[in-house]
């Protein structure tokens, strides 16, 4: 939601941008679509977008080159769960550092406990310097 918003961009957002541009895929856990959604209600209510940029940004949604895990949702219960209560995230952060473990992806946040806890866990954080993430 980052791009959408001139108050909420960084170099790091940019970065992010520019790769999906390039062509590569991201890879995000189920709670994905729901996130979205949520942030766009919340926009409605708080920024005062309009019905056009809604449309524009749920149509620009549906054409980024995003891919669902929904297999994720199986590790819930188990991995997602140890790692939430493990580095004290939520279940939906749990969930994006779960998917980054697993699939051994680097992970695109600028959320400082989710970042912290990817660190300590061993996974690799997106870095915008790097080609390959």
């Amino acid at each position: 939601m980052c791009w959408y918003f001139e108050d909420q961009k960084t170099p790091y957002t940019e970065s992010v941008l520019e790769r999906v541009a390039l062509g590569d895929e991201i890879l995000v856990p189920a709670v994905w679509p729901l996130e979205m959604v949520n942030s766009l209600a919340i926009a409605v209510r708080q920024k005062g977008i309009t019905s056009v940029q809604l449309e524009t940004f749920v149509a620009d949604f549906k054409d980024l080159p995003v891919e669902v895990d929904l297999a994720g949702v199986a590790r819930a219960f188990s991995s997602i769960l140890r790692i939430s209560r493990q580095y004290q995230l939520s279940s939906y952060d749990a969930a994006y550092l779960d998917l980054a473990l697993f699939q051994g992806l680097p992970l695109a946040t600028l959320d400082k406990n989710l970042r912290s806890a990817a660190k300590s866990s061993g996974a690799e954080l997106f870095d915008p310097r790097k080609p390959d993430g």
